[in-house]
């Protein structure tokens, strides 16, 4: 997630978002060739550029890729809040939900030409629930997986899980891959 002129949330210390979801997703790129050679992994970035949320989504749908995951951090000023959260696409079940979707599909305003690019405006709700609204026919399947990596979050991490969230990510949106 995020990069170049996206740096995404800030942290304690100005830590940018940009540079914690690069370094796990590239861990985690590393650790998924290393137990399953077969698997083949393909980066939207290695490096600290901006891509285009189309972009992002056009290199997993071009690669004919069999799984999209978008690595994020996200920050709060409440310290009692903390926690790990899989979104897959879907209706906003929360205003929370709507929120986290429109900072997240800000970015598409930081693009060149995102009017030329983009079917619906990233500030207006009405814009999310028509794009949380396109039939998805891979949400059982994101589900399932969701849930999985929650689990593995809470019982082989033993970290906080705020559990599977449905949101309408543009670029969850715009992949044709669970």
């Amino acid at each position: 997630g995020h990069g170049g002129k996206d740096p995404g949330a800030s942290g304690a210390d100005k830590i940018k978002e940009k540079d914690i979801a690069l370094a796990v997703a590239l861990k985690l790129g590393e650790n998924i060739s290393k137990n399953f050679p077969d698997v083949k992994v393909i980066y939207t970035r290695k490096t600290d550029v901006f891509l285009e949320l189309h972009e992002r989504a056009e290199i997993a749908n071009n690669a004919k890729a069999d799984l999209f995951i978008a690595v994020h951090v996200n920050s709060s000023p409440n310290t009692d809040f903390y926690g790990t959260s899989t979104y897959v696409l879907g209706l906003h079940r929360t205003e929370a939900n709507l929120e986290v979707a429109k900072r997240e599909n800000a970015v598409i305003l930081l693009e060149d030409d995102h009017d030329k690019n983009y079917e619906f405006d990233p500030n207006s709700p009405e814009g999310h629930i028509i794009m949380s609204m396109k039939q998805n026919a891979f949400l059982d399947q994101s589900i399932d997986i969701a849930s999985k990596i929650e689990s593995e979050y809470k019982d082989a991490a033993k970290r906080k899980s705020l559990g599977v969230k449905q949101a309408g990510f543009y670029v969850l949106y715009k992949t044709t891959i669970p």
